[in-house]
């Protein structure tokens, strides 16, 4: 039997709304990873790729969340060469994301437009 799909498209216009979109699925998807129902293959095709950096960088997204996202680009190099700095890895992201999602001011922040994005 076949499961129903659908496209999903994700519409971001506000560079607040995709700043703290990228955050949070950062901070998701390594927790994902820790809980084992992610992995890091699974978590570069879903966000931590050269390609999403290029366009997060093109987008003139904050350098603090490029970081985050360049972190985690580089999470197969480090549980290959150095698994036994994973986890610190992931905590380091995890870190970032949360202080980076913190900073914003939510005072001037547009309330999001739609009551449900599917």
């Amino acid at each position: 039997m076949t499961t129903p799909s659908m496209p999903i498209v994700l519409r971001l216009e506000d560079k607040t709304e995709i700043e703290q979109w990228v955050a949070t699925m950062s901070l998701g998807i390594c927790a994902a990873i820790v809980g084992g129902s992610l992995s890091i293959a699974e978590a570069e095709t879903r966000l931590f790729n050269p390609h999403t950096l290029e366009q997060l960088e093109t987008l003139g997204l904050a350098s603090d969340l490029i970081e985050i996202v360049h972190l985690g680009t580089e999470l197969e190099d480090v549980q290959s060469l150095i698994p036994e700095r994973l986890s610190e890895s992931l905590t380091e992201i995890e870190a970032k994301a949360l202080t980076f999602l913190n900073s914003i001011d939510r005072s001037t922040q547009a309330t999001f437009r739609v009551k449900s994005w599917i």
